[in-house]
């Protein structure tokens, strides 16, 4: 069975940005049951890299304890993944225009096959 994600942009800022100032992606993370998931691995991956070297920049956290993470990237389309050992692995492509910055609510599924200990 396909996982929904729930990711939804919106938007929190309206005023516009120069080319090369940062805007911020923020996130709340939540479960099926609406509690925050505290401590989720979050990756932010760069879709197209914006230096003069040609490589993409990674940023990572944990999820607080209320579910939320924060980065500032440039303006630019980023793939954002998330992982929590309850929880089935999300990701999403997000695009993030001149004009905003961005709030990400991702709703976790449970994992239906939990971590089994594996005997020898």
């Amino acid at each position: 069975m396909r996982s929904i994600v729930t990711l939804a942009a919106l938007v929190l800022v309206t005023a516009g940005t120069m080319p090369g100032q940062t805007v911020t992606m923020q996130g709340t993370l939540i479960g099926e049951s609406g509690a925050p998931v505290r401590g989720a691995y979050v990756l932010v991956h760069e879709y197209y890299p914006s230096n003069s070297q040609n490589v993409a920049q990674n940023w990572e956290m944990r999820a607080d304890a209320e579910g939320r993470f924060s980065f500032n990237v440039q303006v630019g389309c980023y793939d954002v993944f998330v992982s929590e050992v309850r929880f089935l692995p999300q990701s999403q492509r997000v695009c993030v225009n001149d004009a905003h910055n961005v709030a990400l609510k991702v709703r976790m599924k449970a994992d239906p096959h939990p971590r089994l200990t594996l005997q020898e």
